[in-house]
């Protein structure tokens, strides 16, 4: 470019020399510096502007927040530091180092939840795996931190299941999912039977604040551990599957409704999982709740409208005696042997003995908001070598309160009945005890001895006369 120029300018200066004739040596010299300054201040100009260009660019602006980030970022000035990442991150929306090192600037601020938030939206906007992988790395961390403090609960399950849905082979969240099973469960329900699935009827709250868990969130819960091991089998995962398949806990109760649902979330589990005699042993207790629910199901319909006169042949029928039975010679059941055996329709408990499922339905005592419960009598009390028939009915209480408590108690047994001139015979007879117990403990009691039925003590017209002579 100066060659050029120069050239120029002395050719200029021959045309003007051939016009004057006599201009100076000095006079030349002063005019061939000319361009030299325009050429300085132009150089000059395109420095400045060039300069002034170069720190316009994008790349050199986001640079720059970024390094005034990390100045920040050492001297503790955290939300200044965060303030230049986002800066850089609205000039750049793929600048992956504005996202990761603000995600640093979260998290030594002690906020994670932000942490998480940006990491994700820095992977949905650069598809960058590192990102995505820090946004995991956190959630197992808080899940370690949950587990290690005792605070851990379903959401802690939840939160490393999600890593496991954006990556169906992370070994670490498999491993995570297996070492949290304890401790999600005994941490945050282990304090109250009704705590987990029955958070529907009423809300408790631990000492980490409300950890209930419905039957829907954990079936859902289930059903997408299942699809991840369906998409990505691995023997770890399926041994993680089939513990998660039934709760961690000693004991819970269910909703009846909700318990017959579950055989559905096992049947999907055993079908594309497999099965263990843990899971085998739960399903038979809610085959069985069904089964002994299908005993009661027509006498409930006739107690729920007062006729409890129908308890005189519902005791009598070879369904009852055969349950009854059951529990009187100590067969196997899952159903809980005890002498006297609550059946209701509202909910049942689940106790784990050593990975073997047992069930009970709630006691009127345990549930006062029932709509009633039969109490199935299998004590040994035989008459003349006939054993007796008994069951206790608790109906509805008045506006769900406990007292007064009413109870009646049939039983079926071989008494003796006053036929003519007084005769006193053995037959089997009715006999009906209604109790009514009030809030102070007064009690309210009436037996009547011959209650109806085939052998209803009878007399003829002899022994009344001869009761009248007496």
């Amino acid at each position: 470019m100066d060659i050029s120029v120069s050239n120029n300018y002395r050719k200029k200066g021959q045309t003007r020399r051939l016009t004057s004739g006599k201009r100076s040596a000095k006079s030349r010299a002063r005019v061939s510096a000319r361009p030299f300054i325009i050429i300085g201040l132009s150089l000059i100009v395109l420095g400045v502007a060039g300069f002034f260009v170069y720190n316009n660019l994008p790349a050199v602006q986001v640079n720059k927040a970024i390094a005034a980030g990390d100045k920040y970022l050492e001297t503790s000035d955290y939300q200044s530091a965060i303030d230049s990442y986002n800066e850089a991150i609205k000039i750049d929306s793929h600048s992956v180092t504005a996202y990761s090192n603000m995600a640093g600037a979260y998290l030594s601020n002690n906020d994670a939840e932000s942490a998480k938030k940006i990491l994700y939206a820095g992977w949905e906007n650069t598809e960058n795996t590192g990102l995505l992988d820090n946004y995991h790395t956190v959630i197992l961390n808080e899940a370690v931190d949950a587990m290690n403090s005792q605070t851990a609960n379903m959401n802690t399950a939840l939160a490393i299941m999600s890593v496991l849905k954006d990556n169906n082979t992370s070994s670490d969240a498999v491993k995570l999912l297996d070492a949290a099973y304890d401790r999600v469960f005994k941490d945050a329900y282990g304090y109250n039977t009704d705590a987990f699935f029955r958070s529907g009827s009423t809300t408790y709250t631990s000492e980490n604040g409300d950890a209930t868990f419905s039957y829907a969130e954990y079936a859902e819960f289930v059903k997408e551990l299942t699809d991840i091991y369906k998409a990505a089998p691995s023997e770890e995962l399926k041994n993680v599957v089939l513990k998660y398949a039934v709760p961690g806990l000693d004991s819970f109760t269910m909703n009846y409704e909700d318990a017959l649902s579950y055989e559905a979330v096992i049947d999907e589990v055993e079908s594309s999982v497999g099965t263990s005699e843990r899971l085998d042993s739960f399903r038979k207790c809610i085959v069985n709740a069904r089964e002994v629910q299908s005993v009661f199901s027509d006498i409930f319909t006739q107690l729920d409208v007062g006729n409890v006169d129908e308890l005189r042949n519902f005791i009598v029928s070879a369904e009852y005696i055969s349950l009854r039975d059951v529990f009187l010679n100590k067969m196997e059941t899952p159903l809980e042997n005890t002498t006297y055996i609550p059946v209701s329709r509202e909910a049942v408990i689940f106790n784990n003995n050593e990975g073997s499922w047992s069930y009970r339905f709630l006691s009127f005592d345990e549930n006062p908001a029932t709509a009633g419960v039969i109490t199935i009598w299998a004590n040994y009390f035989e008459d003349g070598g006939v054993q007796r028939c008994a069951i206790s009915y608790e109906p509805a209480s008045v506006d769900d309160s406990y007292y007064p408590h009413t109870k009646y108690s049939v039983t079926y047994l071989n008494s003796y009945v006053t036929q003519g001139n007084s005769t006193k015979v053995p037959k089997m007879n009715y006999r009906l005890e209604t109790s009514i117990t009030m809030q102070d403990g007064e009690e309210e009691e009436t037996i009547i001895s011959d209650w109806g039925g085939p052998n209803e003590a009878t007399m003829d017209i002899d022994t009344i006369e001869s009761r009248i002579r007496a």
